[in-house]
This record gives structure tokens, sequence and C-alpha cells, in this order.
């Protein structure tokens, strides 16, 4: 490739076509007139969120943001970002009328909105759309339509594989398209990245996300945060299911080999209704005391959370429907579940505007971190709304403040050559890498209980690999050469796993460490940040700071949970 095919300029460019960078296009386009939103699916396709429930957690105005921000600075064992937290929680209520505005309606009986508590916390609340399974669609359609309306321009099959800088600035990106292979540069006085950080593929409903946008920040200069912390989630063995967080409150349990209701060995207080990766870690230990497998039983589930929960609409109708016809009835039986990595909670770090600290780069939605790894049901959906809306109002700021900024098409179109250099030459194929970077993030040791041995084993295969093995990959065609710059961003993200957990000698929020299940109080809350430094990636501690933040960490989510102290050499063998 030695010239390039299309050549665009917009004032803000989005990186990402889901719910967080179509709130943000829709924000941005305020402030100027053109707004230019790409991703590499399908247009329009709406992102993981088309895929979702449509649940959203929302402060209503009945309750105070700074409670729920207490509430939060529990929950997430004091690595709260408070400020951010409270513009996000204050802006929820407006989004989801917003929402209900377009024509989305959150569900009511008899006129009275219903909302599911989460997590045993009493304010954080999540509102939902009723038939279940359509939520997410319709979100997207709706979504769609005010884009349409305010005509925000839309690309397609669009891979970006670079920020390109002007010294310190972003101006703008280049890439590819996905099945031409054509050539693509842009250039723009704002660019908002709304890319998910990444994940493992671990479900088909998951297989988009890989960690491009993780990689995308990590080389333009911004830092990220929070990479120790990953979605360990728990899932049926042999099929798909989306809403155990609606259905514990309603009454489904977690169950062992002997029928136990074993999460009440481990925390009498919550049980069972607590985030996933609790449970994971309690199924962990469980199945090394032989007490495995693990069932879900939905058979104790209330009327109400039969009707409430069970999909009328989306792909999740379409799993409930050939599920029966296997004679498999969900909400009457007990399944096998397992756990699964899924994908990183982690993202770029940012401040109250949704800026990098890059100029003229913004951050929005699962691009961006705010939560260490303890999760709740709706909270994806609050944060792209309004981390969306918040990146797209400064962006869109700065974008209409922005005097002409130089994108030297030449240099831009190097970096490009360089990362699509793979196309056409043999070599490694793209998913070796991916099942390599799978088998890394795999044992125990390394996901759930995780230790300095399983850390170190992996961080080491991980090391040699990157420098020996990607290097060589090849790209038959433009598809594939997608599926290589997922495949560079899942390594990416691999390694900043690694490293920082190895750097977290603590147990907290959703790391757990088996050679230190303990929390750190003498060092108290620190954030872990990753950075591209001289000789490779540098992580360091990031102290929250409390002296500024008006809640001091008093009581932690990760007490109600007793886990039994074992060796970790104990897990290593036993994984092993």
């Amino acid at each position: 490739m030695n010239k390039y095919d299309c050549t665009l300029q917009t004032d803000v460019l989005v990186i990402g076509g889901g719910f967080s960078g179509t709130w943000a296009a829709i924000k941005a386009r305020e402030h100027v007139n053109n707004v230019l939103m790409v991703d590499k699916g399908p247009r329009d396709w709406g992102g993981l969120g088309s895929m979702s429930g449509g649940d959203m957690i929302v402060k209503q105005p009945e309750f105070e943001a700074s409670d729920l921000v207490d509430e939060l600075t529990y929950y997430y064992d004091g690595l709260c970002e408070q400020d951010v937290l409270k513009e996000i929680l204050e802006l929820s209520y407006d989004r989801f009328m917003d929402l209900e505005k377009m024509g989305h309606r959150f569900y009511r009986e008899d006129g009275v909105l219903q909302s599911i508590p989460q997590r045993g916390l009493d304010k954080m609340r999540y509102y939902f759309y009723h038939p279940y399974g359509k939520g997410g669609s319709h979100t997207t359609e709706v979504l769609n339509k005010r884009l349409q309306e305010l005509n925000v321009k839309r690309m397609g099959r669009v891979e970006i594989t670079r920020l390109i800088k002007d010294g310190d600035r972003v101006v703008g990106a280049a890439g590819f398209h996905g099945q031409s292979g054509a050539s693509i540069l842009i250039h723009a006085k704002a660019v908002i990245l709304a890319a998910h950080s990444g994940g493992w593929k671990g479900s088909y409903l998951l297989n988009t996300c890989a960690g491009e946008g993780s990689l995308l920040a990590y080389e333009a200069g911004a830092t990220l945060r929070n990479m120790e912390f990953i979605e360990n989630w728990n899932v049926p063995k042999l099929f798909a299911w989306e809403g155990q967080t609606g259905l514990l409150p309603h009454g489904a349990r977690f169950l062992n080999g002997k029928g136990e209701d074993f999460m009440r060995r481990y925390s009498p207080k919550l049980g069972a209704k607590a985030d996933p990766h609790y449970n994971v870690r309690g199924m962990a230990f469980e199945v090394l005391a032989g007490r495995g497998p693990i069932y879900f039983d939905t058979s104790t589930l209330s009327e109400k959370g039969i009707r409430d929960m069970t999909p009328t609409g989306g792909w999740m109708k379409l799993n409930d429907t050939k599920l029966k016809a296997l004679g498999i009835d969900f909400f009457h039986q007990t399944t096998e579940w397992m756990s699964q990595v899924l994908t990183c909670f982690g993202g770029v770090k940012a401040d109250k505007q949704g800026f990098t600290g890059v100029p003229g780069l913004y951050v929005a939605g699962r691009a961006r971190s705010v939560t260490p790894g303890v999760y709740m049901g709706g909270w994806d959906s609050c944060l792209t709304a309004t981390t969306g809306w918040i990146a797209g109002e400064n962006a869109g700021l700065s974008a209409a403040s922005q005097s002409e900024t130089s994108f030297d098409e030449s240099l831009a179109l190097e970096a490009l050559h360089e990362d699509t250099a793979p196309l056409g030459r043999e070599g490694v194929s793209p998913k070796d890498i991916v099942r390599k970077m799978q088998r890394l993030m795999s044992p125990i040791d390394v996901c759930i209980l995780k230790t300095q041995d399983g850390l170190a084993r992996s961080l080491s295969r991980l090391e040699a690999f990157r420098d020996e093995v990607v290097p060589q990959a090849g790209a038959s065609d433009p598809h594939y050469l997608v599926k290589l710059t997922e495949a560079r961003g899942m390594t990416l993200i691999t390694e900043a796993f690694l490293r920082a957990s190895l750097l977290r000698k603590e147990s907290r929020a959703g790391h757990y460490r088996a050679d230190f299940p303990h929390r750190d109080d003498t060092r108290g809350p620190a954030w872990i940040n990753v950075r591209k430094g001289e000789h490779g990636m540098e992580a360091s501690f990031d102290a929250v700071p409390l002296d500024r933040y008006p809640v001091k960490p008093y009581r932690y989510y990760m007490d109600n949970f007793n886990f039994p102290v074992c060796a970790s050499a104990t897990v290593s063998e036993k994984q092993n």
C-alpha cells in the first residue's frame, strides 16, 4: 500500500459506534457542524449495547448524588473517582429522560416506574425496558434516528489503527476499510475514543472487543488505569444467557455439586446477591475443595421474577426458543455454570471532562475506566450515556474553538503503512495470537485466585511470544488484517493486566491475590497507572486523593466475604 484511497476532514471524529460513541456524537453536534463516527462493525449496528437488555442505573430525583457516591465508595473498596462519579450520577436522570423523549420507555406497573436494587445496595438501582430482551435493540433504534436527524456522518467497516499527532496534539487518525482494504486518513480538530477497552473473545456476545481502543490510546501517550481488573463472569457451560443481575434478586441461587447454596458459606449476609466476581471466587474455592460442579438454580424464582426476566425478543428470545426445542427450560431447572474470562475493566485515565491529558483526545464509555472490577446491572448503560455526553460536550467545544491544525498526510500514510504491512504476507495467523492470549489468561492462578507464580509465569511466556512470534504475523486479506489488529490489542491488554496484577500485592474490589488475600490499609486505596515508557510498559501507583474527596472510606464491600486463606502454592499446584 503506497498511497491512500480516502482522505476525510471533520471537526470531531468519534471512534466507536456503540452507545457511548453515539451519545458523544449527538452532543458534539450541538457545537460543530461536522461530526464523523466510524466503527469497525456495520454502520449503525449499535455496538455491544444493541445486544444488551437496555437496563440503566439512574439517580432518580428523590435521591442525592452524594449518597450514591457513598455507596459506590463502599462497593469499590475505596477505589472510587468520587468527583467523576458524582458528575455521572447527576447527569444520568437527564439522559434517562432523553431516552424516554426519543420513545424508549422504561417499564412501569400501574404508572409506577419499576427498578431492581443492585448488589445489596440501597440506592443503586436499575430501571428496565419491557418486554425483556428488546431493550438494547430499541435503544439502538432511537439513538440512530437521532443521529440521522442531526446529520451525523457515519462509516462502518473502518478499522482505525493509529491516532495521528502534530507534536503533542492528536489531529486525526489513520486506518483501513475492513472489506476492501482501502486506506483511510481522517483529519479532525478533536477525537473521541469510544471503542471498548478490550477483551479475550470469551463469548460470541463479546467477540468484537479485543483491545484496539487501549492500543490506540497507549501508543498516543495516554495513561491506562485499572488494567488489573477484568470481567471474570459466571456463565452457563453450554450456552449464553443474559440477566443473572436481575435473576438473583428475584430468588435464583448458585448451588455446588452437593446441592448447597455455597455462597452463604462465604457471605451469610449477601449470599450470591453480589457482584459475579465474588461468586466466581466462591465457585473456584468450591471446585478446589472438591465440591464441584456448579449449578444455577432458577426453580426458586418468584412468579414476578419469571414474568419480568423471560425474554420476549432479540437474541435472548431466539436463545430461549432454541433451548426449549432441545428440552431445556431455563426458568424451571438447574443448569451447569462455569467461570469465563470476558473483558477488561480498565481503560484510559481521564478527568471530569473526559480529557485524557493528550491534547485533542477525549474518551467515553468502556474506553475509559471508572470501575475497579466489580459491576452491577445497568451500569454500562448509565456510563455510556453520561460519559459519551461529557466527552461530546468538551470535544465539541474544543473543536469549535480550535484553529486549523496541521495534518501531515505523508507521515500519517507512513504510520499506516507500518500497521498494514502484514496484509498479503504469510505468517502467524491472528487466531493463533488470540488463542495464546486466552491460554495465558485462563489458569485459575492468573485470572481468579491470582498468585505471584501464576502471574509471573504467564508474563514470561507473553514477553517471549510478543517479541518472537507476534512480529511474524500475517494477514491474507483485509478481514484478517482487522483480526490481526485485534490480536495486537489483545496482546497489549494481557501484558497490562499481568503487570498491574503483579504490582497490586493486596486484594481489593475485583482483584484477588491468593498470596495477599487482605487489603493493604497501610498504603490506602491507590489506582495503578500503565504507560508506554522509554523501555516498554511501565506500571505505577496513583493514590486516591482522599484529601479532596468528601467520602473517606469507612466501610468496604469486600468485608462482607470470608474466603478461606490457602497457600498460593496450593492454588498453583491444583491448577497445574
